[in-house]
């Protein structure tokens, strides 16, 4: 929660540009575009809460599968070896 604050604070600096300056406000999609991660975590919307654990979850599935082989590999040069 402290990580996620604190995040947020550092995200709003930039974003109180585009409040303070006029007509900046129109330019917003674009930064956004170039810089999705530029808004407070308030702004996010559900689908993309989802998309994000959707992404992390590929990710450690990857890397469960990368880690399952590297194991498997290990244990036939080792019969190999003591075999």
């Amino acid at each position: 929660q402290l990580l996620r604050t604190c995040a947020d604070l550092f995200r709003l600096v930039p974003f109180l540009v585009f409040i303070i300056v006029p007509f900046m406000e129109f330019l917003l999609p674009v930064f956004l575009k170039l810089f999705p991660e530029m808004l407070p975590s308030t702004f996010e919307t559900e689908s993309k809460k989802e998309e994000k654990q959707k992404k992390k979850l590929n990710a450690k599935l990857e890397l469960a599968k990368f880690l399952r082989e590297t194991i498997a590999e290990m244990a036939k040069r080792n019969k190999a070896d003591t075999g």
